[in-house]
């Protein structure tokens, strides 16, 4: 397959599986967020701490007492009677993951380079969809051991 092959590849589209941590001898446990698409790739998108309880409290349902930034973010963006039409992780270099905001206002739709991990918290709360470049999901997809490996962050926020 050719350079110009990956950039005809349509985005495929993921659901948020859930919100882990990795543990590892001689290294403090990282957060880690797992895609998953239709045909059960999982790919993991390591997260920082504060993004990880975002996301997690996004998908439970859990709204906090004050508006932490993403719940803000959202707010401005109806203030505004803009929308998020979509997120789309588009790349990954050297470990890190690139991703791209689509946001829709009136009839102007602009597309933001932002971190993952910012999309993702945005999206679940928006029900924006989110999508993977395929080339992305070939590179990073983890196999069912490696997800075996990785504890619940609910384990670490009781």
């Amino acid at each position: 397959m050719s350079m110009d092959d990956d950039v005809m590849e349509a985005p495929v589209p993921v659901r948020v599986k859930g919100v882990y941590i990795a543990e590892s001898e001689g290294s403090s446990p990282a957060p880690v967020v797992l895609l998953e698409d239709e045909r059960a790739r999982i790919v993991p998108i390591f997260v920082g701490l504060s993004e990880a309880v975002s996301i997690h409290h996004a998908l439970s349902g859990e709204l906090s007492p004050r508006p932490m930034t993403h719940d803000l973010f959202i707010s401005v963006l109806e203030c505004l009677s803009a929308s998020i039409t979509n997120v789309l992780i588009d790349d990954l270099e050297e470990g890190i993951y690139y991703a791209r905001l689509t946001i829709k206002s009136e009839s102007i739709q602009s597309e933001i380079d932002a971190r993952p991990s910012d999309c993702l918290a945005l999206a679940l709360r928006s029900r924006a969809p989110i999508e993977v470049q395929e080339k992305v999901v070939r590179e990073a997809c983890i196999g069912k051991s490696d997800v075996e490996k990785l504890i619940s962050i609910d384990n670490y926020l009781q």
